[in-house]
């Protein structure tokens, strides 16, 4: 399974923690970027992208933010297993720093064998930083799918 769709699958199976008979929805943030080989930094450009994803996550009304980071290393740099924890760690922390409670962070680290090819979407590179945010919900998260305030990321009519 590709990182790509690991992360996609964790953050499907995250959010489909309710069922709804007439309408089903996915909400969430999601983010995946190549950062300079060698640095466990956190870029300027997608720092302000997860503050903005951090932002509109809290516009779930009812719903705590689940932060799932996915952090890699590619096999050509220095040190790849504890650079990938490192990047995690560095994730991690910023999600604190933006008020994501420390419990409600999974992280998961791995390496990377080759380069990801252009795909549909236009990701490319090492992507060895990924995050998504997804909501936590009490008694199912469903009302979001009709919260105008929010643009599911996928709706399903049944």
């Amino acid at each position: 399974m590709t990182f790509l769709a690991r992360v996609i699958s964790i953050a499907v199976w995250s959010c489909l923690s309710f069922s709804i008979s007439s309408t089903a929805c996915t909400v969430s943030e999601d983010m995946l970027d190549s950062v300079p080989l060698n640095s466990d930094a956190i870029p300027n450009e997608d720092r302000v992208k997860i503050a903005e994803m951090v932002i509109r996550a809290r516009q779930w009304q009812g719903a705590e933010i689940r932060g799932i980071v996915t952090a890699g290393a590619y096999i050509g740099e220095v040190n790849p297993r504890a650079l990938a924890l490192r990047r995690a760690a560095n994730l991690k922390e910023y999600l604190i720093q933006l008020g994501v409670k420390r419990e409600n962070i999974w992280s998961d680290t791995h390496i990377i064998s080759k380069r990801y090819p252009k795909d549909s979407a236009g990701y490319e590179g090492y992507l060895q930083i990924g995050l998504t945010l997804v909501p936590l919900c009490n008694d199912g998260c469903r009302h979001l799918c009709s919260d105008p305030r929010i643009t599911p990321t996928s709706r399903a009519l049944h």
